[in-house]
């Protein structure tokens, strides 16, 4: 796991990374170039993950709700 984290931090730069439930859920500044960080994300990690990504504005919004456990 330690080594997706290395991995997500490197494609995505994110604010914070949280694990709930085996699900990654990332948190990024803006979402430009989304698309071609999850296509980076999908070349480096060969095995399934599950991934959720959020804006600043829609974590902002649900900042209240338990994200689960902050990694980053």
């Amino acid at each position: 796991m330690k080594e997706y984290v290395e991995i997500l931090k490197s494609v995505f730069d994110p604010i914070a990374v949280f694990l709930k439930d085996e699900e990654f859920i990332v948190v990024v500044k803006d979402e430009r170039n989304l698309q071609q960080a999850i296509e980076e994300l999908s070349n480096r990690i060969n095995d399934d993950i599950s991934l959720v990504v959020l804006s600043k504005e829609e974590y902002e919004k649900m900042i209240h709700q338990h994200l689960g456990e902050r990694i980053i």
